[in-house]
């Protein structure tokens, strides 16, 4: 028999006393995932979340039990031994743990009860819409939900003392039964990995070898699959998410739900639980993506629950940290040029992108490009030794690192003139007899030889000054950062550079860090001694030991750039902060310990 949708939320009856005839024990009923009996955790959530019914149930309990040492005690009484009463239990029976949401639990009564009467009274708390359904002879009643139960909830159903029998005699006693909800699907693995023909397949990691581009496969949980609470970072360009749900989901519902900022133009598709994201285009490279299914709902209906949106940066491109003949150079004689990367190139992509030109004749220069191990500094060897008194233009026009990103550079380099050769001495011919005579033109004189330059007197020392190449490799990092976010670029100011560096050298040959010098400077006391005027201010600092100088660099800027954005007095709020127009960096090594001083003004 099907009843209407039960919708109740008052509090329960606790008002019956002990059953004096013991009619209508319950027994618990098995569903599917059921069966463990309530633990006394299960008694003091209900103590706590009912004060009201549990004073009234004590007190019940307390009569009880001095009615039970009275009937106890009175042994002289005629007539036969009562036997004790049994108190009222306030812990409710159990019928179902992990109950699905869209199932129902059943409750068995051992005498035929009235349906009218329990359809009328029962309660149910957290309130929610049920149906009730009797068996043929009112021995069973089974509750189930009229769309959903909730996730994760305990749920407590009481038939009060008031309800009837068939027969019109009253219950008598309250009878209690719990039960609890299955668990809310969760995002239970969380992917970056290349984009391949096949997804199954293992995530792999892009990782330029000697010589090649293969790429070595790493095993997942090392590299390819990060905690819902971690930022991936370093990741490729041409990745593609993955997100492992922990239920089967409702697929459209899903990708429905499915969303990445900044907007990326891609396809979804399935493997199992898993749902995949191909982007149609290459990651931009230094920015933070985050990736959502908030929202989203399992077959069942159920709502997705737990952590359900996730960062990751994608890794920078390389750079060109440090040429050799550096750009502007003149008068030199080198006899190779030599090139540094901040990250494995493409070697053959970059070979191809290289031209080495005379400009004084327009042709390229023959040779040979060799790389190292890691990828990271071509060599090139011309056929030839340079020419002397020529300008010679460096171009990559093209050149690809290991994950695929452009990089294009030019740059150009003058080489020594050869010295002028000394003018042949003029001869005196002694005349020939003959019958015609040949005359020369007179010889030139030597042009006179310029005076010797006075030697420059040795000037002082100077203060160690931050590395220029490094320098604008730091710049570039914070620029490329600005660009990702829609932050106008800044630029390298040489005064504030000083500033940074004098600061990093005093803690580096010190050994100490802290924004405030041992004298007690501040960054604006020391900008404005240093001549910088500014009306706002920042400063990152950071140290590492046993790496180079462009390694800690790199390392410190992954750092400040996985911090949280927006956040406040932290380091990537410096680097993207509006406000900022220009930097200084500054960078000391003494021993193995190298430190940075990052300085931002407007």
């Amino acid at each position: 028999m099907l009843r209407p949708p039960l919708d109740v939320a008052h509090v329960p009856d606790t008002r019956g006393g002990p059953d004096p005839h013991g009619v209508c024990l319950l027994r618990p009923i098995r569903t599917e995932g059921a069966g463990l009996p309530a633990t006394f955790e299960s008694l003091g959530t209900l103590l706590s979340s009912h004060r009201a019914a549990t004073r009234v149930a004590a007190a019940a309990l307390s009569f009880t039990l001095i009615i039970a040492i009275s009937q106890q005690t009175a042994t002289t009484q005629a007539g036969p031994e009562p036997a004790p009463l049994v108190p009222e239990s306030l812990l409710p029976m159990n019928v179902g743990i992990g109950v699905p949401t869209d199932r129902g639990v059943s409750l068995t009564f051992d005498e035929p009860m009235d349906p009218e009467s329990v359809d009328a009274s029962i309660q149910m708390l957290p309130a929610a819409r049920a149906e009730l359904t009797w068996n043929d002879d009112h021995t069973e009643l089974t509750v189930s939900p009229e769309r959903l139960w909730r996730t994760e909830e305990r749920y407590l159903l009481v038939v009060p003392a008031a309800a009837q029998l068939r027969d019109g005699t009253a219950l008598g006693r309250a009878l209690r039964f719990a039960f609890t909800t299955q668990t809310a699907p969760t995002v239970g693995e969380f992917q970056v990995r290349l984009v391949a023909s096949d997804l199954a397949t293992e995530p792999v990691i892009d990782t330029a070898t000697a010589g090649s581009l293969a790429l070595t496969k790493t095993p997942a949980d090392a590299a390819g699959t990060f905690l819902p609470t971690r930022t991936a970072t370093e990741v490729s360009a041409t990745s593609a998410i993955s997100i492992g749900f922990t239920a089967p989901m409702d697929r459209d519902d899903a990708e429905a739900h499915f969303s990445i900022a900044p907007a990326v133009e891609g396809e979804l598709a399935w493997e199992d639980n898993t749902l995949v994201f191909r982007p149609s285009e290459r990651l931009e490279a230094g920015s933070r993506y985050t990736v959502s299914v908030i929202g989203a709902h399992d077959l069942s209906g159920n709502l997705l629950g737990g952590k359900a949106n996730f960062s990751f940066i994608v890794q920078e491109g390389a750079q060109l940290t440090k040429s050799a003949p550096e750009d502007g150079g003149i008068d030199l004689e080198p006899e190779t040029v030599e090139l540094w990367f901040s990250a494995p190139m493409d070697q053959d992509a970059t070979n191809e992108a290289f031209a080495l030109t005379d400009t004084s004749t327009g042709e390229l220069v023959a040779g040979v490009l060799t790389w190292n191990d890691s990828g990271t500094q071509l060599v090139y060897q011309p056929d030839e030794t340079f020419a002397g008194g020529r300008t010679f233009e460096v171009s990559l026009d093209g050149a690809k690192d290991g994950d695929g990103n452009t990089l294009d550079a030019a740059w150009s380099f003058s080489t020594k003139a050869p010295p002028a050769p000394a003018p042949a001495p003029t001869v005196a011919a002694a005349p020939e007899r003959s019958t015609t005579s040949t005359r020369s033109a007179p010889a030139p004189a030597p042009a006179p030889a310029p005076a010797p330059a006075p030697a420059p007197a040795p000037a002082p020392a100077p203060a160690p000054a931050p590395a220029t190449s490094l320098a604008g490799y730091a710049l570039n990092q914070v620029n490329a950062a600005r660009a990702a976010y829609g932050f106008a670029p800044v630029v390298l100011d040489p005064a504030i550079s000083a500033v940074a560096s004098a600061h990093a050298w005093d803690q580096a040959r010190n050994n100490y860090f802290s924004h405030y010098g041992l004298n007690g400077s501040t960054r604006e006391s020391r900008l404005r001694a240093g001549g910088v005027s500014f009306n706002w201010s920042g400063e990152n600092q950071c140290y590492h030991i046993g790496m180079s100088q462009q390694a800690t660099l790199e390392w410190c800027h992954k750092q400040f750039m996985a911090e949280p954005y927006p956040g406040h007095w932290n380091h990537i709020a410096n680097i993207l902060n509006p406000n900022a127009r220009r930097m200084g960096v500054g960078i000391a090594t003494v021993g193995s310990k190298t430190i940075i001083t990052w300085n931002f003004t407007d």
